[in-house]
This record gives structure tokens, C-alpha cells and sequence, in this order.
């Protein structure tokens, strides 16, 4: 009897102290499959995203040589993407070094044309044609994400997604004349 008391005192203790696992958040949007416009892979992009949520937006902002994308999720900023127009020969260290908080010499790749940590990374993109044809000669365009606010730091998905993001910018207006 002591043992059958044992156990049940033990069950009373662990369901007062609260031990019982803990709901998992639920994403209620959807994932997209671009980046303002841009389009990346939703598996990439899904896990640098909160993994709860209600509601995602983006917002844009372009300008001459540049574009922003900002993504928030239930109004809190998670995730920004850029791009914009750098001189010939910066490097793609060079651009990372401008973001702020982010540490991006550590993973560089052999042929320096991207660099990456778990918060943000920074590629050169290959740009064909570009819009501004003094560009091809004088310039080069860079694609930038970082993570913010309540976004998911993870090395591994963000080598994949600045990647992307740089392939798809490559095939972009800003990199293809029509």
C-alpha cells in the first residue's frame, strides 16, 4: 500500500507543478514562396520564420539602385531582404560588414562571392544585363537578408535561402533587360 501511495502522491505533485508538455505554436498564415516579389523556396524560408503566428505582410521600398523587403509577423518585424547596387570589386565581406548586429566573416565561401551566419547573409549576384547598363562595367548588385525581431536564427537555412534569393535576383528586371 505505501508503494500505491507513493505513486499517486508523485502523479499529484507532477500534474500541480504543471509538467505536462507544452503546446507547440501553430503557424495560422501561410509561408510565402517570394520575397516581395522575388521568388524563394517556402522550405527555406519557412524555417527563419516564428513557428506561431497569425498573420504575415511585407513591405517594400525601392529606390534608385535599391530595394527593401521587410516581413513581419502579427506587426513584429522577422525577416528583411535587399538588394542594392555596390562599386566593382567590394565584396561580398564588405557588404556584410554594413549590417548591423550581424557577424558574417566566420562563414565566407570559397570563392568570396557569399558570406553567412545564423542572423543574416550577404551574395553577389550575377547579373547578365542589367537594367542600367553603366552597371555591368561599374558595378555590382548584392542581395542582403537578416533575421530580426522574432525571427529564427539557423545557419543552415539561411546559406540556402541567400543563396536563392541572389539566384532568382539574377533572372530579375534589375538583372535581365527586356
Amino acid at each position: 500500500m505505501t508503494y500505491a501511495r507513493a505513486v499517486a502522491a508523485l502523479t499529484l505533485v507532477l500534474l500541480a507543478s504543471g509538467c505536462s508538455e507544452p503546446e507547440e505554436e501553430k503557424r495560422a498564415f501561410e509561408v510565402p514562396t517570394s520575397l516581395c516579389g522575388t521568388p524563394v523556396p517556402a522550405e527555406l524560408l519557412s524555417s527563419l520564420l516564428p513557428a506561431g503566428g497569425e498573420k504575415i505582410e511585407e513591405e517594400e521600398k525601392n529606390g534608385n539602385g535599391y530595394f527593401s523587403c521587410k516581413v513581419s509577423v502579427d506587426g513584429t518585424d522577422v525577416l528583411h531582404a535587399s538588394w542594392s547596387w555596390w562599386g566593382e570589386g567590394t565584396g561580398a565581406t564588405k557588404v556584410a560588414g554594413s549590417m548591423q548586429g550581424v557577424d558574417l566573416d566566420e562563414h565566407v565561401s570559397e570563392d568570396r562571392t557569399y558570406t553567412y551566419a545564423d542572423k543574416g547573409g550577404v551574395s553577389r549576384v550575377t547579373c547578365p544585363e542589367p537594367s542600367v547598363p553603366t552597371r555591368k562595367t561599374e558595378m555590382e548588385l548584392f542581395a542582403q537578408i537578416f533575421v530580426s525581431g522574432d525571427g529564427q536564427p539557423d545557419e543552415a537555412a539561411m546559406e540556402k535561402l541567400i543563396q536563392a534569393y541572389a539566384k532568382a535576383l539574377s533572372a530579375s528586371p534589375e538583372c535581365v533587360q527586356k
